[in-house]
């Protein structure tokens, strides 16, 4: 099954979804919402996560996944 970004890339729709997590330092909850252009915010007040995007080339990845390759 493709992303929904990819289906709304295929449909030509706008989507977006938002993402029910909690910080890996305080344990508190938070929504984070991101688009379609993977435009992201945070839905609750007060919380300024940081956010990261691994650079990963899967083309020479030799690990079984990116997490046992960091």
């Amino acid at each position: 099954m493709a992303s929904p970004f990819v289906q709304g890339r295929l449909r030509g729709e706008a989507l977006s979804v938002v993402v029910r997590t909690e910080c890996a330092d305080c344990g508190c909850s938070m929504s984070i919402e991101i688009d379609s252009e993977l435009r992201w915010k945070v839905l609750d007040d007060g919380m300024d996560p940081l956010i990261f995007h691994p650079s990963v080339d899967f083309s020479s990845l030799a690990a079984p996944n990116i997490i046992d390759d960091f």
